[in-house]
């Protein structure tokens, strides 16, 4: 008795010392630093436990800061500099909390199966090894590094949503969620129109990109167009049908012809898939026609600015010179560079930022990464087409077929973006498509269980109609 006296006695007194010594020690810091790192510190802290504790409520706050999170540091691309924004931060806690909430609840994989792991960890090795590579050839300091763990944060937002998001009703207020920031941003970013300059993303430091506001609008917008074509309710698809031209409209106003590139073929996806083929017709025919009269003459400018040659840029294909503005010249001209410089570092490349800035995400994975790098990428690619394609294809819900159209026609859109932009490590743009990646897989499996249930049940209902049948025969011969 003594004894466990004893010894209950020494553990409070370690557990005292310890809680004195943490107490100090953050009692020194407080007084020398910052005020705003002490309180962000505590933020920090709070958000940790509480994720831990609850995980959902960390992609609650992950699904606003995408968007609506200022960014810090220097926007760059070549390894002299990288941005920090706030959801980088939130999710390093929430990662820090998902991987020691893993390690204890050994029910909770770190990296659960999909359908697109392969790809996935593929691209991920390749893009490390790369860049290492790169750093070896003296191309790369240690923030290229930095690019790539970038990259990887949007693989850790799918592999959360994996983790955490369990139901269907999870799923649509998570989809509710996102719509909302859509919302958010798109209001905002019509509330800039008036000054007359190209519309960008709120909170994106002195230098705005509107070309990433487009790609995030349209995919958003192909979201909101494939619940629309599906949902039965009217208030729904009031809010819906506000949301879409909302964002086309904002589409417009940020002049990024990546974005306009990707509208026509993110249309196509509807019209081969959904019924309503003539609502998709008779609606595309009326904005073509009333689009002369209603469009603002700098979009009008913007576009048919494109096929105006500049005086000082001139690119030539095959020695024939392309009648296309600065902006257009110079891609053409940097594409050119880039099969041409290719073939010093043909296999692994140049390793990621090993090469001067190149603006289209194909050119740029094929430089950095190499041709091997590059095979890996668009097989990553194809089974992302694949996969959204097969949930499609194997459900008979409103809601997961009208989301898997949407996020189709969205991925689609984006491959046209990514011509002329590297949207495919894009933040803004990749953290809400890997969310919404994320978001269904956990659909898929849903879909998927649904089916056994329902394979399940009619192989019973035949055995046991299959024995009442032989029961009736034996009855019947004895009779």
């Amino acid at each position: 008795m003594a004894n466990g006296t004893k010894q209950i006695d020494l553990n409070l007194i370690f557990v005292l010392m310890g809680i004195l010594l943490i107490g100090c020690v953050v009692g020194f810091v407080i007084t020398r630093a910052m005020p705003i790192l002490v309180l962000a510190a505590t933020l920090g802290i709070v958000i940790f436990l509480v994720s831990f504790v609850w995980p959902p409520i960390a992609l609650y706050l992950l699904v606003f800061s995408m968007l609506l999170s200022p960014e810090f540091g220097q926007r760059e691309t070549q390894g002299k500099g990288f941005t920090i924004r706030m959801d980088d931060l939130l999710l390093v806690i929430l990662s820090l909390s998902w991987f020691l909430r893993s390690a204890i609840k050994k029910e909770y994989g770190l990296f659960p199966k999909t359908p697109l792991n392969r790809g996935i960890i593929a691209y991920t090795l390749i893009c490390f090894f790369s860049t290492i590579m790169g750093g070896i050839y003296g191309k790369i300091n240690v923030v290229g590094l930095f690019f790539v763990l970038k990259y990887f944060e949007y693989f850790v937002v799918f592999f959360m949503v994996v983790n955490f998001i369990k139901t269907k009703e999870q799923v649509k207020i998570f989809v509710i969620l996102l719509l909302i920031t859509c919302a958010i941003t798109a209001f905002m970013g019509f509330m800039q129109i008036p000054a007359g300059k190209r519309v960008t993303a709120p909170f994106e430091g002195a230098e705005g990109e509107p070309g990433t506001f487009g790609g995030y609008l349209i995919m958003m917008m192909s979201v909101s167009i494939g619940l629309f074509l599906t949902s039965e309710n009217i208030r729904t698809k009031t809010l819906l049908t506000g949301l879409i031209i909302l964002s086309l409209i904002v589409i417009m106003a940020t002049e990024s012809r990546a974005a306009w590139m990707g509208l026509p073929f993110m249309y196509l996806v509807f019209l081969v898939l959904n019924k309503k083929k003539l609502l998709l017709i008779g609606t595309v025919i009326v904005i073509v026609a009333i689009s002369p009269f209603i469009l603002p003459e700098n979009v009008k400018d913007r576009f048919s600015g494109t096929f105006k040659t500049e005086k000082g840029y001139q690119a030539k294909v095959g020695g024939t010179n392309l009648a296309l503005d600065s902006s257009a010249s110079l891609r053409v001209m940097s594409w050119q560079g880039v099969i041409k410089d290719l073939k010093y570092h043909p296999i692994f490349g140049y390793g990621i930022t090993g090469y001067w800035f190149i603006d289209a995400q194909y050119f740029r994975t094929l430089i950095e990464l190499g041709i091997l790098g590059f095979s890996i990428y668009m097989y990553l690619m194809y089974s992302i087409f694949r996969f959204i394609l097969e949930v499609h294809r194997i459900s008979n819900d409103s809601f997961v077929k009208g989301l898997s159209m949407g996020v189709l026609a969205g991925f689609v859109s984006l491959l046209l973006h990514s011509v002329g932009s590297n949207t495919f490590i894009i933040v803004r743009i990749m953290e809400p498509f890997w969310f919404l990646m994320g978001l269904l897989v956990v659909l898929y499996y849903a879909e998927k269980d649904e089916h056994k249930e329902i394979d399940t049940k009619s192989i019973f209902i035949q055995k046991n109609t299959a024995c009442k049948l032989d029961e009736s025969k034996k009855v019947s011969k004895k009779i």
